[in-house]
């Protein structure tokens, strides 16, 4: 019976981040990684496509590598959740056999010379284009999405594969916030990008909620024969400091919600989670363990962990 992991421990959340060390490589070719023990490294990249640096971060589980490769999980908010993520992925690469799970590798992108988020880059980086409109009125700069979309498959997929044997069929994304949104905009957009999606908190408000749109039209024209994942997860509380949705926003989110689970088949499986007690950023951290659990499960093992038992 699958049980929510939530926030492993209060320590876990408060680790400190890798991201103010200095990085330990180049983003140069490395021999692949392979230790009796995790081993963690660090590199800068330069991205032609956004013209942004970034500041990556790798967990490789422990061994050889499993023939097949390792199942990658792309962590966006890498300052902030490296960190936890590679260790909530070493404590459940544990017991991974018992769970019918692969050993996950953790791949997290995040920004040099930052702590934790950088708002502005992200601003840029997670979103979609947005209408003249709500730009007009909005406080940082929205739009990159694409580009940071272009980074990552032709610029930062390469060079991991440089430093870890890839599991190409078995490679996940996870995003908080505005990074749930552009998790779900890759979703649509370039669904065949990654077979596993994890957005916790999207931020399905951005742009007057202009990705109903984009699910209007993914419900037409999805590909039934693409093996994909997809799991949401949202807190109770997070709208205990800031303004609650009114009625009509709320029925918004919950019609998007449902209206994935209605597509459910063999070749698409969908999850919602509703964390409770979380607030919108713990659910950052409470969203990390299944993301890695989904991202390192089998079909039928993915299906024992999430779906509810049955009678």
């Amino acid at each position: 019976m699958f049980k929510p992991l939530g926030i492993l421990t209060f320590s876990l959340l408060m680790a400190t981040p890798l991201a103010m060390a200095q990085p330990t490589t180049s983003s140069s070719n490395k021999a692949p990684l392979k230790s009796q023990t995790n081993i963690q490294q660090s590199f800068v990249i330069a991205s032609k496509y956004t013209k942004h640096d970034y500041l990556i971060q790798i967990s490789v589980p422990a061994g050889e590598a499993p023939k097949q490769g390792f199942p990658v999980l792309y962590v966006l908010d890498g300052n902030a959740a490296f960190d936890s993520a590679a260790n909530i992925a070493k404590s459940v690469g544990g017991g991974a056999n018992r769970l019918g799970l692969s050993p996950v590798a953790i791949v997290a992108i995040g920004y040099p010379q930052q702590n934790s988020f950088d708002v502005e880059k992200r601003a840029l980086d997670y979103t979609p284009k947005a209408s003249a409109e709500f730009q007009k009125q909005a406080k940082y700069t929205y739009g990159g999405a694409d580009q940071f979309i272009q980074f990552i498959e032709k610029e930062l997929k390469p060079a991991i594969q440089t430093k870890i044997k890839v599991n190409p069929l078995q490679q996940s994304l996870f995003g908080h916030s505005f990074g749930g949104l552009f998790v779900l905009h890759t979703f649509f957009s370039q669904p065949q990008m990654f077979q596993r999606y994890i957005a916790a908190s999207p931020s399905l408000w951005f742009d007057n909620y202009a990705l109903l749109n984009r699910q209007a039209d993914w419900l037409k024209n999805q590909n039934k024969t693409q093996d994909i994942m997809l799991m949401t997860t949202v807190g109770t509380h997070e709208h205990v400091r800031s303004p609650t949705p009114d009625a009509e926003s709320l029925q918004k989110q919950n019609n998007f919600y449902q209206n994935f689970n209605q597509q459910r088949s063999k070749h698409f499986l969908f999850w919602n989670y509703r964390h409770p007690a979380e607030q919108h950023l713990t659910n950052m951290y409470a969203s990390l363990p299944k993301a890695i659990m989904l991202a390192g499960c089998q079909p039928q093992s993915c299906l024992n962990l999430f779906d509810e038992p049955t009678q």
